[in-house]
């Protein structure tokens, strides 16, 4: 497959944005969420986190903190990952954290998650907060379809996973303003994604059966 991750990285290098361009850490995020999502389309080793589709997001939302907004211990990494695998652990408990059981919601939708709690964590938040923060990545994911073109994670999976770490970083910035108060909570959203995700054809559940991996067609060389 062709890789955009290290053009991003090498244009990025030379001409770097921040501080001019107010939407430059947007192509950071990117950079990070591709690079990885890419190691992982080419058959290479990754972390799953919660599943190799969606193992983008957590480890750019990280990198994205640690190299934007302020450096992290390794005590606060640690606190990091831990919170993120506490979100996803009641995702795997009371949800589903496979497409083919439940749709992308599933997967990016839950590393989204993940990845916006434990942010929120870090960045000083309260347990509601937190639980805010991981919420409201998941409400905004509800719905989504698992149909990867030609069965690889590629197509969308790769943006999916772009996507999902933009929406993590909003989600817990949102979460974060004093004045939030949520209105739909953690277990309910969990509840609702996968009620969702039962309901959904099982030809939109990772079979490549419909959606963009019906209508997409990628000549192959």
């Amino acid at each position: 497959m062709d890789r955009l991750a290290p053009s991003i990285c090498e244009r990025l290098a030379k001409n770097p944005q921040e501080g001019k361009d107010p939407l430059a850490l947007v192509d950071y995020i990117t950079l990070y969420a591709r690079a990885v999502s890419e190691e992982n389309a080419s058959g290479n080793k990754v972390v799953t986190a919660p599943t190799n589709g969606a193992c983008g997001v957590v480890p750019a939302v990280l990198l994205y903190c640690q190299s934007h907004i302020k450096p992290l211990s390794p005590e606060a990494i640690v606190d990091f990952l831990l919170t993120c695998s506490a979100i996803g652990y009641l995702y795997k408990k009371n949800g589903s954290i496979s497409g083919a059981e439940a749709g992308c919601q599933a997967e990016v939708g839950a590393a989204s998650s993940m990845a916006a709690a434990g942010f929120a964590f870090v960045l000083g938040g309260s347990v509601r907060q937190v639980l805010s923060a991981a919420e409201i990545a998941m409400e905004h994911h509800l719905g989504l379809t698992c149909d990867p073109v030609g069965g690889l994670v590629q197509i969308p999976c790769i943006e999916r996973n772009v996507v999902g770490s933009i929406k993590a970083v909003a989600a817990a910035r949102l979460a974060l303003e004093d004045g939030y108060q949520a209105k739909v909570s953690l277990d309910e959203v969990i509840l609702t994604m996968y009620q969702v995700g039962k309901s959904i054809d099982a030809k939109y559940r990772e079979t490549s059966l419909g959606g963009l991996a019906l209508n997409v067609h990628i000549p192959r060389c």
